[in-house]
């Protein structure tokens, strides 16, 4: 009887065990779409009591989710929902495609609207503002507070919001009328023409306005009333203007756009010279710009002839700006040349240098003081002194200004570096080794319209600054708070493994984060200064996540260099079975090894989801790939034969039964290694280069330059030009090599690519067929560089999937394949 019950139960515990192993879902069949979410737009009321975030699936984010930070059990969903607020009085506001509904959160009473034209609602003012097309006469505007109307105006046609400014347009008598939301009895202006834009500048004292009727003005109104007109100081049409006060006098900087060159006729021969640096520009579609010092009392709109320094960047001086030609130093041997920075007075166009820039630019509040990187080096410009200093601060982080230009902050390893700007002094804050720091609650101002990279660029030194530090090594995060005040610095989140993200601060306090790890959905995390909660955990019914392992394999290649794999074990993985293994190539991969592992089609890699891999019984690796002087190929090649090395003690990987899978660069990797390796028995490539010679000397239509600086300064890291080192070039090609690929090898790419040439993969698919090779390609008519259409991203991911069951699964073979090999 014993052995009896004691067979029966160990039947049960087979059984019990065999239903907990995962049945392989079928990710193309639209059940299972859908199914898990990313946490976006996390945001704490004023009261912090609640938060609120927006679900975000693969096919729809109109999901808002509600949860009461002190009682996490309290959630709420509300759906379709495509914007939501919280009021001042942490009521929440959620607005839908033509209606909206405020909720009392703390009675549950709800108040609803509809007939909503358009709506915005004003944070620093507190104040709703809803356009209804409830009157018969046209729509009605409505300033709503806390679910109470403060007021309302007939026949408005639009509103503009512009930070705490509100404008609105109604129709009288046949004119539009501009108002102030503040002063709304007395009209800014009256115009036949249509409104299209509208700011205050100086706090209120005066404003400009855009119209357009047949053709585009700019209007300016001083602060005595008076009207000026742009199109009354130019003789040319434009098309369009932006517009920025210089300092706090009544002269302003102008960029105009024009339309196309009446002097460009069509069916004429399209010119490019030799010397030519401004061939991005032949793609504008016939556009030009201009920039001018408009003086509107004077009637003065002065446009430089002077061609060393056409471009301006105004930096909230009254005297001067910047001035620089973006084209003058361009060879497109780098993506950004350097650029000759001057000092434009704006009185009298007067130009003086100031030394070289890089290709990032930015500056403080004061209007003195400006930093750039030549060289990858911070040099800092003094503008009224017109001296340089070249502070020997690489740019390995971004630079903050205090609020008077006193001090400058530098994120960089270990902590902060504090250089004074009066007396050169620089000081080191260190606040923990290892770590590289980046600010998360700096004040970031205005862009600069025209320079690669920069603008204004602040912190607050009244507040903690909260900041994330990242070890890229052990790839761990932590956040601490530093008081520039006191010098006290305080752990909030200690080191972790785990993906750190969206962390939401207020006045210099840390509110809450969103924490993930590969098999842990996205959780949010409350403090209050250095205690801390969760409060809510994404994806609860993902149950099979926990059970996913992965393994940090730690490498050199034959270089040395110091290199992390991701290993990624089978979902249920037993050291009794061998399991094939598929290894994803592209760059440095190994921080993404922390990144919650979704279903569906969220890909790293274009036509693979881990996930789905790791349920189907695979290993998937991901190493990491660092370039060298022996070019992109041999360098990537080197670096996965290290990787693979450093994996083969495991036994449970089934060695022959190994592919390889890449896209873009991965996809060139992987044709490079395809024709040098031996090791793999299948590979997968999507838009992939396989001739460096012909890449070199292409034209990219996508960053409209010649693609020859991605090589030699860009993502290829080649140690020279093509013109110094041939024989590499033509080395690290794999069309050279196309003769020794000894496995089959599945192409695609979309016709539209314009980074990488589609005839590249033809023209590999060409030297595989000519070489009767085991090869298929596949070219979708209607994509570029990146899938977007749905029915295109299913579709190759099922294929790259038929085509690995087959090749390391002994799957059945896709008649897609047939005549792939030469098995057919």
């Amino acid at each position: 009887m014993k052995a009896i019950k004691l067979l029966y139960i160990m039947i049960l515990l087979f059984s019990i065990d065999a239903i907990s192993q995962t049945v392989k879902k079928d990710r193309f069949n639209p059940r299972y779409h859908n199914l898990r979410y990313t946490i976006m737009f996390p945001e704490t009321s004023p009261n912090g009591k609640w938060t609120a975030f927006r679900k975000t699936y693969e096919e729809s984010r109109d999901t808002i989710v509600l949860v009461n930070r002190k009682r996490a059990e309290n959630v709420k969903q509300y759906a379709g929902v495509t914007k939501f607020h919280f009021t001042g009085r942490s009521n929440l506001l959620l607005i839908r495609k033509g209606s909206a509904e405020m909720i009392n959160l703390n009675s549950g009473l709800s108040k609803s609207w509809n007939q909503i034209v358009s709506s915005e609602f004003v944070k620093s003012q507190n104040t709703w503002l809803v356009l209804r097309g409830i009157s018969s006469s046209g729509t009605d505007l409505e300033i709503w507070k806390e679910g109470d109307l403060a007021d309302s105006y007939k026949n408005v046609t639009s509103f503009f919001v512009k930070g705490s400014d509100v404008f609105f347009v109604k129709k009288e008598a046949g004119k539009n009328i501009l108002y102030d939301l503040r002063k709304p009895k007395k009209a800014i202006y009256s115009t036949d023409q249509k409104i299209l834009d509208c700011r205050w500048s100086d706090k209120g004292a005066s404003a400009w306005i855009t119209e357009k009727n047949g053709k585009t003005d700019l209007v300016y109104i001083s602060k005595t009333q008076e009207v000026f007109h742009l199109n009354s100081d130019t003789s040319r049409d434009f098309k369009a203007a932006t517009i920025s006060r210089l300092g706090t006098g009544e002269r302003f900087l102008v960029r105009l756009t024009y339309g196309d060159d009446p002097d460009k006729l069509p069916g004429n021969p399209d010119i490019w010279n030799a010397d030519d640096r401004k061939l991005e520009l032949k793609f504008h579609g016939g556009e030009s710009e201009e920039i001018a010092v408009w003086d509107p009392k004077l009637h003065s709109l002065r446009m430089d002839t002077d061609d060393k320094a056409l471009e301006k960047i105004n930096i909230g001086d009254s005297t001067y700006v910047i001035s620089y030609n973006y084209y003058k130093n361009q060879d497109y041997v780098h993506q950004y040349p350097e650029f000759d920075l001057y000092r434009y007075e704006v009185g009298n166009g007067k130009q003086q240098y100031i030394g070289k820039g890089g290709y990032i630019l930015y500056y403080g509040s004061t209007g003195r003081y400006i930093l750039s990187n030549p060289g990858n080096n911070w040099v800092l410009y003094d503008l009224y002194r017109l001296a340089e200093k070249k502070l020997k601060i690489a740019d390995t982080g971004d630079p903050y200004f205090s609020e008077d230009d006193q001090y400058i902050l530098f994120e960089t390893e270990g902590g902060l570096l504090r250089y004074q700007t009066d007396t050169g002094d620089l000081v080191k804050i260190s606040l923990l080794d290892g770590f590289h720091s980046t600010i998360v609650n700096p004040i970031q101002g205005e862009g600069i319209s025209g320079y690669p990279n920069g603008g204004q660029n602040l912190y607050n030194s009244k507040e903690s600054l909260i900041i994330k530090m990242y070890d890229k090594k052990n790839d761990q995060t932590a956040i601490l708070s530093y008081s520039c005040q006191s010098g006290k610095k305080v752990m909030l989140q200690a080191p972790t493994r785990e993906r750190i993200d969206k962390i939401e601060h207020k006045n210099g306090i840390l509110l809450e984060a969103c924490i993930e790890d590969y098999n842990v959905p996205a959780y949010i995390k409350v403090f209050n200064g250095s205690k801390a909660k969760i409060i809510y955990k994404s994806n609860r019914k993902d149950m099979e996540i926990g059970r996913i392992r992965s393994e940090r394999i730690s490498y050199k290649n034959s270089e040395g260099a110091d290199l992390t794999g991701i290993l990624y074990y089978p979902l249920d993985f037993t050291d009794l079975k061998r399991y094939p293994m598929i290894t994803i190539v592209y760059a440095r991969q190994s921080h993404f090894g922390n990144q919650y592992l979704r279903d569906g089609f969220f890909e790293r890699t274009e036509g693979l989801n881990i996930r789905s891999y790791l349920e189907g019984g695979y290993f998937v690796f991901l190493p990491d790939i660092v370039f060298d002087k022996r070019g992109t190929g041999f360098s990537a090649l080197d670096c996965v034969n290290s990787a693979l090395d450093a994996v083969s003690g495991l036994k449970s990987i089934d060695f022959k039964r190994l592919g390889l899978i890449g896209y873009s660069h991965g996809g060139y990797e992987t044709n490079f290694i395809a024709t040098h390796s031996d090791r793999f028995k299948a590979y997968a490539s999507g838009a992939g280069n396989s001739d460096l010679v012909r890449s070199y000397f292409s034209y990219n239509y996508n960053f409209l330059r010649p693609f020859y600086w991605q090589f030699e300064n860009g993502q290829y890291k080649m140690p020279g030009s093509l013109k110094d080192y041939k024989e590499l070039y033509i080395q690290n090609s794999p069309i050279y090599s196309v003769s020794e690929i000894s496995a089959p090898i599945f192409l695609w790419t979309g016709v539209n690519d314009r980074n990488i040439d589609w005839n590249q993969v033809m023209e590999f698919y060409i030297g595989l067929k000519r070489n009767k090779k085991e090869v298929v390609a596949l070219f979708y008519q209607d994509e570029a560089h990146g899938f977007w259409k749905r029915s295109n991203k299913i579709d190759i991911a099922r294929r790259v999937e038929q085509w690995f069951e087959y090749h390391l699964n002994d799957g059945i073979k896709a008649d897609w394949m047939k005549g792939s090999d030469k098995r057919d």
